[in-house]
């Protein structure tokens, strides 16, 4: 299943000096014709200000902040791993590839026909490109490559992907030099003691939306069916239940075993902008969309409630 012949994805690299004397002749330039106001434009324009991105923090203090859009990418990855019953190793490694590849982002085009987060050709055997642009698929189908590959519980992180992808890059350390970001990433989305997921937003005002006939709004049905397909990896583990307020705008998710109310907790906050997550709540710990952050309340309760954006 060769998919290239040269390594994907850009890596992140230090900026050379002349972009950076570049940055400030822009800055400059903003704060001479607007003052201060000049300056927060160009901050905003750069992903500063305005920026809308989730920072995950390991159990070890390494944090890593990527945007919204990719962590919740991320989290598929994460949940469709915890539905094969995956070690966390797997969800590294497949990490570690889609950063490499696409910088997490689910890309619509690539090196020859190359498509999705892990950059996979349709010509090489995997699956149409309309297959391979759901990210549940894709990932079903890396890790059905990776548990292929002989002993990738113990090899290299960047060995096993390299294995898998079999780029132009037969050391593998283009994917091994994201081996501790997507630790981070793996661990907090695992809900690892001492790990921690907050995000931002600057949202758009949304329209409110009426209950339909299964009793959710729309944004609401679009949030358990991402939840069941995620975490039943297209049929492979049994998808967590659930039931929903009289409002149609909460999710009532019950735990188990496999999907702990912090594991699906962090997947609802780490999909909180795409799947327009207004809160989370299990025990006596609450998310906020207004806030990004947990906080302790009084109430507990032994369901996972998710709500999604009212809008009005």
């Amino acid at each position: 299943m060769g998919q290239r012949g040269r390594p994907r994805g850009r890596q992140e690299t230090a900026p050379r000096k002349s972009r950076h004397i570049g940055a400030w002749l822009v800055t400059l330039l903003l704060l001479g014709m607007f003052g201060a106001g000049g300056y927060y434009v160009y901050r905003a324009f750069h992903g500063g200000v305005s920026a809308e991105n989730c920072t995950a923090v390991g159990a070890d203090g390494q944090s890593s902040t990527i945007a919204n859009q990719r962590m919740a990418n991320a989290a598929t990855i994460a949940a469709v791993a915890r539905a094969k019953s995956l070690p966390e190793r797997a969800t590294i490694i497949a990490l570690a590839t889609a950063e490499q590849e696409s910088k997490i982002q689910n890309l619509s085009e690539g090196d020859r026909d190359s498509v999705g987060l892990f950059q996979q050709r349709p010509s090489q055997g995997w699956g149409t490109p309309d297959q391979i642009m759901d990210p549940v698929y894709s990932t079903n189908k890396f890790f059905y490559a990776l548990l292929n590959v002989d002993h990738w519980e113990t090899i290299d992180v960047g060995k096993a992907a390299q294995a898998v992808q079999r780029s132009a890059d037969p050391s593998g350390e283009s994917y091994g030099q994201w081996q501790e970001m997507a630790t981070v990433l793996a661990t907090s989305l695992d809900a690892k003691s001492g790990t921690s997921l907050t995000c931002t937003f600057q949202d758009p005002k949304l329209a409110a939306e009426a209950p339909g006939s299964s009793g959710l709004t729309p944004r609401a049905s679009t949030l358990g069916q991402a939840l069941v397909k995620q975490f039943s990896a297209n049929g492979a583990g049994a998808a967590p239940q659930y039931s929903h307020s009289g409002d149609g705008l909460t999710l009532r998710i019950t735990s188990n075993n496999l999907f702990t109310p912090q594991v699906l907790a962090a997947w609802a906050v780490a999909s909180s902008k795409t799947l327009n997550v207004e809160r989370v709540q299990y025990s006596d710990q609450v998310w906020t969309r207004s806030s990004g952050k947990w906080q302790t309340t009084s109430a507990t309760d032994k369901t996972v409630d998710v709500s999604v954006v009212k809008g009005g």
